[in-house]
């Protein structure tokens, strides 16, 4: 069964999302400088398509954190991004297919990269599990990420020159995580 649909504004066009989605997308857009809003984008057929599949994730969205990640992302579509600008469609397609679970423990890899060094991209397979994770439960979430394209694994040396598997941030999470504001000031 469909949900109604209501309006939201952005870059002074009326943008029909669902009602489920409204307000966590009228959230996602407060206190948003107008001058950030990609307006030729966000009048363009690509960004009417982003609407469609944010509504259409928002239909099957299992919690009200997937539902405002969805939000998140949509509004992170409709913002100017310095290049390389992320693949707005692909990465509204990868915040669809997450599961709740997938969700938490892409939050948490970022929180576990260093914040020294926020370029790097690797963490070690047998490194730190997040607090209320089992090894096992962390490890799988992180195979499902890897499954969406968001991580892959590699083999690299550590600081003392010893071979390690870590798993390694792609370009398509660094742009989900933009669009969705987890990283990159979206």
């Amino acid at each position: 069964m469909r949900e109604g649909v209501g309006l939201a504004v952005l870059g002074g066009l009326d943008v029909p999302v669902s009602a489920r989605l409204s307000p966590l997308l009228a959230d996602a857009l407060a206190g948003l400088d107008a001058g950030r809003v990609d307006v030729a984008y966000v009048r363009s057929a690509a960004f009417r398509a982003n609407v469609v599949q944010a509504n259409r994730a928002a239909e099957i969205a299992e919690s009200d954190g997937k539902l405002a990640l969805i939000a998140r992302a949509l509004a992170g579509c409709a913002l100017l991004h310095p290049s390389p600008t992320p693949d707005r469609f692909q990465a509204l397609r990868v915040v669809e297919g997450l599961s709740a679970r997938e969700m938490d423990a892409l939050g948490e890899v970022f929180d576990l990269l260093d914040p020294i060094e926020p370029f790097a991209d690797a963490l070690p397979v047998r490194g730190s599990v997040p607090l209320g994770w089992s090894r096992l439960e962390f490890e799988g979430a992180l195979a499902g990420l890897a499954g969406l394209g968001l991580l892959t694994r590699e083999d690299r040396s550590d600081s003392r020159g010893d071979p390690e598997r870590v798993w390694v941030l792609t370009p398509l999470a660094r742009g989900v995580a933009t669009l969705c504001g987890l990283w990159g000031g979206a």
